[in-house]
């Protein structure tokens, strides 16, 4: 298994690593790919998540937050809400060819609300942008750990 920790949207800092409060990552086992966001809140949890999804096409540090965009979705358990904000986030990304640097989360029940910040998506200034259309979510898990932080993990398949 590999890891690659990513940097937390709350604040400047050194990048994250497992283990520690608001970081995203992604994780090879084998042939499956995972997306994983961690957090003091389920919330954090989720927009980490969302983050590590962005930054398999376009390094989240590199976007400016020129745009914001809203999200909602419903699940009664929390494994598909998981997969179901991936999906928007992947959904809104392709249909009007923004990228993303960081999410607000907010939940209400089985209800999410969800805040995507970004810009468009310019070939010259993203030269190495992939294209998201290809992204399929699948095997999707949330749970909280003994330490108390959320973990959101989900495959992915480029």
């Amino acid at each position: 298994m590999s890891l690659e920790p990513g940097q937390s949207n709350e604040g400047a800092g050194p990048a994250a690593t497992p283990g520690t409060p608001a970081c995203w990552e992604h994780v090879t086992r084998g042939s499956e790919r995972l997306v994983r966001g961690r957090g003091r809140s389920l919330e954090v949890a989720f927009e980490q998540a969302a983050v590590a999804l962005c930054a398999l096409v376009e390094d989240p540090s590199t976007v400016e937050v020129r745009e914001e965009v809203e999200l909602v979705c419903e699940s009664p358990e929390l494994d598909r809400l998981l997969a179901d904000w991936l999906r928007a986030v992947v959904h809104k990304m392709a249909s009007r060819h923004l990228a993303f640097r960081c999410f607000a989360v907010r939940m209400d029940g089985t209800r999410l609300f969800g805040h995507a910040f970004g810009e468009p998506l310019d070939r010259e200034q993203h030269p190495f942008a992939g294209d998201v259309r290809g992204v399929s979510l699948v095997d999707a898990h949330v749970w909280q750990g003994a330490d108390g932080l959320w973990t959101a993990e989900c495959e992915v398949e480029l």
